[in-house]
């Protein structure tokens, strides 16, 4: 069996996923499909839209035959951690043929090409990185700048997109290390990965403001709700049904206020200690956590022009989830193997986790209670931060409270593009 391996968010999943499943099963000959899906924090350093295990059913009914988690040591981290935890994972699996990933560019030489130049960091190029970080600039406007005067205006634009870069760090981590894996791109469909523009392939941005204006103006959800139809790969009540019934409007207001007691009540080296910040930004934050009423009013007092969104909403995940330099220094060490966590899978799925088991050099865990014992101590640690995830995401932003769900819940199973429906 042939199986691609993809890296994601879902959240949600989208028409945009679900043409790049299409096209990159057809494109590679592949089997089947295995996603590595953030749990409950994404890249960017927010909570998912629903729980893992409801945004792995709508992916499992839409393309996917297994579904499985990218730590949080690895997923609420900057590109090139996200990255290259997942492909660490994939490589540690042995069963991955060939990795996809979306990108602006939809081109693999010239990203392939950049990734190579971005590993080695040749003299004149880093000569280059020096000067332009000298002038004040964050670190990625640094490298776009950087390049641009190394290899011309083309090759610095692949530095100006999300995708674009995201995919560069994906090339990064297979060179990085010594993959088997052969890689390839297929061009982003539709709205810019921010937008919130009508279009024919919504951006994941896109369906969750329409989602959540809907729940806002309870008088007018059905029309709102209306700019959903016809726009994703399963039927739109599978997505709207589950976040009505378990999504909570206040979440970030809750979250606003874990945060405050949990920095404000420890010494600023605590802060200090936490991976992302730097150049006194801890004492940026504790001011703003004092004053602010609101969790973007908080962000929107921290941002600044070295400083971006994504990077100070990291910060306060991780502050959150009392994730340090040194642990996570230690999660991102070439030598660290970590474990398969099973969201969910369907037949075909259920045969790659079968040749992963006799193939590959990790723990899979299916459920909690009896596989953790078979744990390094280091896995452990990792994986109690996946649990605590999932419990700070039950407790800010889902109606029905339920402790250590991942001790609870089994792994959803379905029939090939049909999800079992008394797996509720």
């Amino acid at each position: 069996m042939k199986v691609l391996g993809i890296i994601a968010e879902y959240n949600p999943f989208h028409m945009g996923h679900a043409w790049q499943i299409e096209t990159s099963k057809k494109k590679s000959s592949s089997d089947g499909v295995m996603v590595l899906m953030s749990g409950s924090l994404t890249q960017r350093g927010d909570f998912a839209i629903l729980n893992k295990w409801l945004r792995t059913r709508l992916a499992l009914s839409a393309g996917v035959d297994l579904v499985c988690e990218l730590p949080f040591g690895y997923a609420c981290q900057s590109a090139e951690a996200f990255a290259h935890g997942g492909i660490k994972i994939f490589n540690a699996t042995g069963v991955i043929d060939v990795v996809s990933f979306g990108s602006e560019s939809g081109h693999i030489y010239p990203l392939t090409s950049l990734a190579e130049i971005l590993v080695h960091e040749p003299a004149e190029f880093k000569s280059f990185l020096k000067q332009e970080l000298s002038s004040g600039v964050s670190f990625p406007r640094a490298r776009e700048l950087a390049i641009r005067s190394y290899l011309g205006h083309n090759a610095g634009n692949l530095l100006k997109t999300p995708n674009n870069i995201l995919a560069l760090e994906y090339l990064k981590a297979l060179h990085k290390t010594h993959s088997d894996i052969d890689s390839m791109t297929v061009k982003r469909q539709g709205a810019d990965y921010h937008s919130l523009l009508p279009s024919e392939y919504l951006s994941a941005s896109a369906i969750r403001t329409i989602l959540k204006n809907a729940l806002a103006h309870p008088e007018s959800a059905t029309a709102i709700l209306k700019a959903l139809d016809n726009k994703l790969p399963y039927s739109a009540g599978d997505l709207i049904l589950p976040f009505k019934k378990n999504y909570n409007p206040r979440g970030d207001d809750y979250f606003l206020n874990a945060l405050r007691l949990q920095i404000l009540s420890n010494d600023v080296q605590h802060l200090k200690n936490t991976p992302y910040v730097s150049e006194g930004l801890e004492h940026k934050i504790r001011d703003a956590l004092k004053t602010s009423t609101t969790l973007d009013e908080c962000v929107n007092r921290i941002i600044s022009k070295r400083i971006p969104q994504t990077r100070v909403r990291r910060i306060l995940c991780n502050r959150l989830l009392e994730l340090n330099n040194e642990i996570l220094n230690l999660f991102q060490a070439e030598s660290f193997v970590p474990y398969l966590r099973v969201l969910g899978f369907n037949q075909t799925g259920k045969a790659i986790l079968k040749t992963i088991k006799d193939q590959g050099q990790l723990p899979i865990l299916t459920n909690l209670k009896k596989s953790r014992f078979s744990l390094t101590p280091l896995q452990n640690k990792m994986l109690d931060y996946d649990c605590r995830a999932t419990d700070f995401h039950n407790q800010f932003y889902e109606t029905e409270y339920c402790y250590h769900r991942d001790y609870l819940q089994s792994p959803v199973q379905c029939r090939n593009q049909e999800v079992n429906k008394t797996n509720n």
